[in-house]
């Protein structure tokens, strides 16, 4: 074999390990071939993107369509893209991480916590913590408030995070930084890392709350009785800091004699829901709103404000399954890394939780369903009305247009075309004719409850002025 040829050994169910060799030409075709098939599978992705905004707008005739059609097909196909980008985009890195250090008691005892806003500071305690031995009754507990590379790969060296995940490609760092779309839950040589997002409430749109779902990444390392939690966001007041003061005093579920370290993983998964739920109650109480200004007020304007509260209530029941689904893998714990009766205790319950927040959501998904069909109802009964009308009309006008189509014909012999009275007979005639069809209209009880039901309305008149009177 060449110095230039490579050789990697695949070991297989074989005794004898099999052995390909490849020359640097064939890693280059190799190469070529997967920038490629790269390209060709971005090409497809947005002929998909096209395929599906021609559908969602449907525009089929990709030749013939017209200006305006193109001009919605490109800023749909835009829209999509920002989503898929947005979507599919990494966790954005801090340039000076915030860190907190927090050493707690499950001995009922009281903890201490520390503080750094800057690299180099992190950067030092982070070396104390790597070297400090694990003492009895002593969890800790690291949180950032935003991260980057840099220090995410200090933090793997300092603490000794092993970097090859079980049956996986991804290291830790990668993991922090990859955009999850479901919980995730890797297992590493040692330590375990865990991915969930957090519901946050934003600015409102008008009079909407708004939220967003932010990536938490965990990570815990069962022999040295550590946890780290990675958020994206930099908040000075969030629910770290509310479980940092509890852990402290000794007032939370991990203090309790001979509380599991992981108990803080599903603590932070229960008080993520517990969050929620306001915010939902909220939105909630804005549908109530909208549901008062239909009764008080029919409008086809509702329909807007009642599909931007539904979008928010479908994130929220995608979060409410996912911590679900974190549940349940906490619960299968395939590896024993949390074998504890009363961790999966609370696992059980915070899985009911999200099962609650989720039946929430869903009842509140169903109000959005039943206003958006009140809307369609009543902009179905504004369109019956106004057919009807322009039917009635029409219908009135029938005899007028029969008797200007017969004086219109260009006979020789027809009377009362050189009278002197003939045009005031006919305009005389357009009111008789049409109050004659309303009449009969009315007798028939074609009128009755429409808006060209005058009786009604001077009845009514009628009693408003009674009424003034008494």
């Amino acid at each position: 074999m060449s110095d230039g040829d490579a050789t990697i050994e695949i070991a297989d169910d074989a005794p004898a390990a099999q052995t390909i060799t490849r020359s640097p030409s064939a890693r280059a075709s190799q190469s070529q071939r997967r920038s490629s098939r790269k390209g060709l599978a971005s090409s497809r992705v947005s002929e998909r993107v096209r395929g599906n905004s021609r559908k969602a707008l449907m525009v089929n005739d990709v030749k013939h369509q017209t200006k305006s059609e193109t001009r919605k097909l490109e800023r749909f196909e835009q829209m999509q893209l920002e989503y898929f980008s947005t979507r599919d985009a990494d966790v954005e890195q801090t340039p000076t991480p915030e860190m907190h250090y927090t050493v707690y008691r499950n001995d009922g005892g009281a903890g201490t916590t520390t503080t750094t806003k800057n690299n180099a500071d992190s950067m030092n305690l982070l070396s104390k913590i790597g070297k400090e031995t694990r003492k009895e009754n002593t969890i800790r507990w690291l949180h950032f408030n935003g991260m980057n590379e840099m220090m995410m790969n200090y933090v793997c060296d300092a603490l000794k995070l092993g970097a090859s995940a079980v049956g996986g490609e991804m290291d830790t760092t990668k993991c922090v930084f990859h955009r999850h779309k479901d919980a995730a839950v890797r297992h590493f040589d040692s330590h375990v890392y865990v991915s969930m997002q957090l519901i946050d409430r934003e600015e409102c749109d008008g009079d909407i709350p708004l939220v967003s779902d932010e990536q938490v990444s965990f990570i815990y390392h069962p022999e040295k009785a550590i946890v780290i939690s990675v958020c994206e966001d930099v908040d000075e007041e969030s629910d770290f800091t509310a479980l940092t003061r509890l852990l402290v005093e000794g007032e939370s579920r991990c203090n309790v004699d001979g509380a599991h370290p992981g108990i803080l993983l599903a603590m932070m998964a229960d008080k993520f829901v517990d969050d929620a739920y306001p915010v939902a109650e909220e939105l909630g109480d804005y549908l109530e709103v909208l549901s008062q200004a239909m009764v008080a007020r029919e409008s086809i304007s509702f329909s807007q404000p009642v599909d931007k509260v539904r979008m928010q209530l479908w994130r929220m029941r995608r979060f409410a399954i996912r911590v679900r689904r974190l549940c349940e893998a906490y619960e299968e714990d395939a590896l024993g890394v949390f074998d504890d009766e009363s961790f999966k205790e609370y696992v059980g319950k915070v899985s009911k939780q999200a099962d609650g927040l989720e039946s929430v959501c869903e009842m509140y998904i169903g109000r959005c369903l039943s206003i958006l069909q009140r809307v369609e109802v009543y902009q179905e009964q504004r369109t019956n009305e106004t057919l009807f009308l322009l039917t009635i009309v029409t219908t009135l006008m029938v005899p007028v247009e029969f008797l200007t189509g017969m004086w219109g014909m260009n006979f020789v012999n027809m009377p009362d075309l050189e009278t002197s009275w003939g045009y005031f007979m006919f305009l005389a005639l357009i009111p008789f004719l049409m109050g004659t069809s309303y009449i009969l209209l009315k007798v028939n009880g074609y009128l009755d409850d429409s808006p060209l039901d005058w009786s009604c309305g001077l009845g009514g008149l009628f009693k408003s002025k009674e009424g003034k009177k008494d």
